[in-house]
């Protein structure tokens, strides 16, 4: 029997990505945007890839009618709900008081309370079952805090722990899993779509996942569930601010000072992006920036634990002679 997959924020970038990586396995597809035409090309998509039922519905993942709605249609027109993924995103970059506090509010509103409605929609069907996997799609600003972007490490470091903890519940009563995914810069059109108020045009900033691993990661949770997949080196960085975050977090603030306002070109105006209302920009699944080497997986393993170890060592004697 086909899979029943519900994808929230699935018209582009790694949602659109992991969409087509479930069509070609066959699956039952029901995938939300706000633009409704973006969706519907989405799921066009995945019926010409293999999906063996796709429909895309427009819907705010900010409304948690909209999203009760979408469960109860995927069950009325599948039968079944195995799989929800909360992967709608969005992000501003600017000094924190010169972003108007609605688009921080926003940014909340999408990113955690977003995924909690879909959760919230999600669960009776799967636990009246007993089973189902829910994915939330974190970000490495769950695990570091991201300067600059004050409000979009808020959402993620609250997504994560209420990923955590609606994992332990749900498994204390039942068999179904809610797993997060934590992947750092994506290869997606994220940048066309994120709030901008740095006073330059925003450049990506290297090195970028291929959307396609993030995807593949997705999909092996559906068989093999677990509490957290980290995707890209740069999860290297977690040891050092586990154990020197004053250090850790200055220089890596300083880092992203330097690349968004002394790099890129100046003169662009603020914009709220994609954030208050859709754009008609940005719908691939990627812009082609990934590089080789970024498209392999990398996990926290005993190497990133002692590459985080000799990073803080360092960082600790760099202090010291200074």
């Amino acid at each position: 029997m086909p899979r029943t997959v519900v994808i929230c924020g699935a018209s582009s970038g790694i949602g659109l990505a992991t969409a087509l990586a479930f069509a070609r396995t066959g699956a039952e597809l029901v995938l939300l945007s706000r633009r409704a035409d973006a969706i519907d090309e989405a799921a066009q998509a995945c019926r010409e890839a293999g999906a063996a039922f796709a429909v895309g519905v427009a819907g705010d993942v900010a409304d948690a009618e909209a999203l009760r709605a979408l469960a109860d249609r995927t069950i009325a027109e599948t039968g079944r709900l195995d799989l929800w993924v909360n992967m709608a995103g969005v992000g501003a970059l600017g000094a924190f008081e010169q972003v108007p506090i609605e688009v921080h509010r926003r940014i909340i509103e999408t990113n955690l309370i977003g995924a909690m409605n879909g959760c919230h929609a999600a669960l009776p069907a799967m636990l009246a079952r007993g089973s189902g996997v829910i994915v939330n799609m974190a970000s490495l600003g769950a695990r570091v805090p991201q300067a600059f972007a004050a409000a979009y490490t808020a959402s993620k470091w609250g997504l994560a722990g209420f990923t955590d903890s609606l994992r332990f519940e749900v498994l204390a009563r039942s068999g179904v899993q809610v797993c997060g995914v934590y992947p750092t810069v994506v290869d997606t059109p994220a940048v066309q779509h994120a709030g901008n108020y740095t006073g330059r045009v925003l450049e990506r900033m290297p090195p970028a996942i291929a959307p396609e691993v993030v995807a593949d990661a997705v999909v092996e949770l559906a068989d093999h569930p677990r509490r957290a997949v980290n995707l890209g080196a740069e999860h290297l960085m977690v040891p050092a601010f586990w154990m020197a975050p004053e250090i850790a977090g200055r220089l890596s603030a300083r880092f992203t000072q330097r690349a968004l306002f002394e790099r890129g070109r100046r003169g662009a105006a603020p914009t709220s992006g994609a954030l208050l209302q859709p754009v008609p920009q940005g719908r691939s699944v990627s812009l082609g920036h990934q590089g080789v080497a970024a498209r392999r997986r990398v996990r926290n393993t005993a190497l990133g634990v002692a590459a985080g170890v000799a990073g803080v060592a360092a960082l600790a004697y760099a202090a010291r002679r200074a």
